[in-house]
């Protein structure tokens, strides 16, 4: 079976599997690109924020899973986690979760645009973002964003 194959059965299987509505699927990835050979990383989230116990349960049934289904001549390494604050966000229901948190937008035509997002609807994302003119006070500005104009958003932290 092929790491492309591999990784779409995963994804079947976590996804039959959730434990709560609440939960979702982020990203799998099987041995490729950053991921090293016989390393599968799933990231996990949920509306709420997911848990290291939960992420452990996950991490119980689909190692069972693999085990069962026998695809690996070697050992392979299982990491299931959330993504953390410096993952992208990528779906609808990451953009809904931090709605009122602070991102940094990079569009494809190379804006890098920061500010509040407010709203995620009809495929797109409105940032609520400062606009500065020489010599004038900075303006809050709402700015609409497609999301299939974005290539990459980011919650940014704030220590203040």
């Amino acid at each position: 079976m092929t790491s492309l194959e591999i990784k779409d059965q995963i994804e079947k299987f976590v996804l039959e599997n959730l434990d709560s509505e609440d939960h979702f699927l982020v990203k799998v990835s099987v041995g490729s690109g950053k991921v090293k050979e016989g390393r599968i990383q799933v990231l996990m989230d949920s509306d709420s924020g997911i848990t290291i116990d939960e992420c452990a349960a996950y991490s119980r049934k689909l190692g069972k899973f693999l085990d069962d289904a026998d695809w690996f001549e070697n050992a392979y390494t299982l990491e299931v986690a959330s993504p953390g604050l410096d993952f992208p966000l990528s779906s609808e229901r990451q953009f809904r979760k931090n709605i009122n948190r602070k991102l940094i937008v990079e569009t494809k035509e190379g804006k890098l645009l920061e500010g509040k997002l407010l709203e995620f609807a009809q495929e797109q994302i409105l940032l609520e973002t400062e606009e500065k003119k020489k010599g004038k006070k900075a303006q809050i500005v709402p700015v609409a964003i497609p999301v299939q104009d974005i290539v990459k958003a980011k919650v940014t932290v704030s220590f203040k």
